[in-house]
């Protein structure tokens, strides 16, 4: 059964990589996928969603937005399928007996950034070391989305490097992305950690930019940032679904790359209230954090995993060595062997 499943799906990968129509109805499966918000970080999905992708591979994918980790327990509970979900939420959910496998690595590097109000910092050196520009956070009010986020332990990891403790030599505020760019124009708040595109927004807005995790991370790049699960055996028994998801995003990653400005259609379609500069300026930046090829790096893991420890999201005595059981490439290198 499985080596007629292997030539059907070769068939209609041999069709989705040449745009055609989709795929005959009485070949068609249908799956579920729960977003944890609308975000320009999930413009995989977006692109195989809207762009026809899973439809061409005979996949009818219904798309769920359920905020946070609830997309991750409806994933677990079997309400949906497969969920999008923070790398650290992938780890400490398998050490702490919550079974899940990730199947297509959508994002690999954290694309946040700390953004401060000018007037909160006269005279600092926004190219100069890492160091004093993190030291110039001392005494000062900075806001991240909620406590125990990777977002709130990225503040905390740099403020180590610059010798501060983020919890006690700062003050911590929660806001989201809007509030907290409004709380910077009025002197409300000193700094925000904020992911794109309202990095973006802050800056048009007046800010600056002091820290770049993007490009200023490398002891901890790559990373699993943002990955597609599925709760563990469901691919073994839904073989021929987890493929034809996971070819979905090897094609629709390509595209991102290869098309560039219709994927920024498909950004602002999805995000009709971005704004459209923001979005653009966020485009390069988003290339560099979505892999050309959503295949998981062995050393991401590990990697997550110290961010992890150092903020306190899990016990050093919780570490794992071995991650194998975590995630497989075993679907995308169905369709991308050979890619880099």
């Amino acid at each position: 059964m499985r080596i007629i499943y292997r030539a059907a799906l070769a068939a209609a990968a041999a069709g989705a990589l040449a745009w055609g129509g989709p795929a005959n109805a009485e070949g068609m499966e249908s799956t579920t996928l729960a977003l944890p918000a609308t975000t320009v970080t999930f413009l995989p999905v977006y692109v195989a969603e809207d762009k026809g992708i899973w439809k061409n591979l005979g996949l009818d994918v219904t798309l769920h937005d359920i905020t946070g980790m609830g997309s991750t327990n409806a994933m677990l509970a079997g309400s949906v399928d497969f969920a999008v979900q923070s790398g650290p939420s992938l780890i400490r959910g398998n050490i702490r007996g919550r079974q899940m496998q990730g199947i297509a690595e959508m994002a690999d590097h954290e694309a946040f950034a700390l953004v401060g109000r000018g007037a909160s910092f006269p005279g600092l050196d926004l190219k100069g070391p890492l160091k004093e520009r993190v030291a110039a956070l001392k005494g000062k009010k900075i806001s991240v989305d909620s406590p125990n986020t990777v977002v709130d332990v990225l503040l905390r990891y740099y403020a180590e490097k610059a010798g501060l403790n983020g919890k006690t030599d700062m003050t911590e505020v929660y806001m989201q992305p809007t509030e907290a760019i409004a709380a910077m124009k009025s002197g409300a708040i000193d700094a925000a950690m904020l992911n794109y595109p309202w990095v973006e927004t802050a800056k048009r807005e007046g800010a600056v930019m002091m820290v770049n995790a993007i490009t200023e991370l490398p002891e901890l790049t790559p990373t699993i940032a943002t990955t597609t699960t599925a709760r563990a055996g469901f691919c073994n028994d839904h073989e021929s679904i987890c493929a034809k998801l996971a070819h979905g995003f090897v094609l629709a990653h390509k595209f991102i790359h290869e098309h560039t400005q219709e994927a920024l259609e498909v950004a602002l379609k999805r995000m009709p209230k971005a704004n459209r500069s923001d979005l653009e300026k966020s485009l390069q930046t988003m290339l560099t954090a979505t892999p050309v090829v959503p295949r998981y790096d062995a050393t991401s893991f590990p990697h997550a995993q110290e961010l992890m420890i150092f903020g306190g999201m899990m016990r050093k005595d919780e570490a794992r060595k071995s991650f194998d059981s975590m995630f497989t490439n075993k679907y995308v290198d169905m369709f991308a062997k050979g890619s880099s």
